[in-house]
């Protein structure tokens, strides 16, 4: 995560901007030497409320921990497979 003082960020703010959008990064702004605020694309803040909402759901975490495991196992269905049994 890349830091920045806030004097630096208002001086290249232009440029800041399209490097969060374009790579995800995120900065970290400082003030007095002491970090304040963090600046993120809105597509990462997007994945982030989307996970977090995720992770709120009653049993969604130990869902997917046992999916990785049978995943894990070999057993899974691939979507072609899916496609073909019930005509998706």
């Amino acid at each position: 995560m890349n830091v920045v003082t806030i004097s630096d960020f208002r001086t290249n703010l232009p440029g800041l901007i399209s490097q969060i959008s374009e790579k995800l990064e995120r900065l970290v702004i400082t003030v007095s030497g002491k970090p304040k605020a963090v600046v993120l694309s809105l597509e990462e803040l997007e994945s982030l409320e989307e996970t977090a909402e995720i992770l709120a759901t009653p049993g969604a975490l130990k869902a997917i921990r046992n999916s990785l495991k049978e995943v894990r196992r070999g057993r899974y269905i691939t979507l072609e497979k899916l496609k073909g049994k019930y005509k998706l």
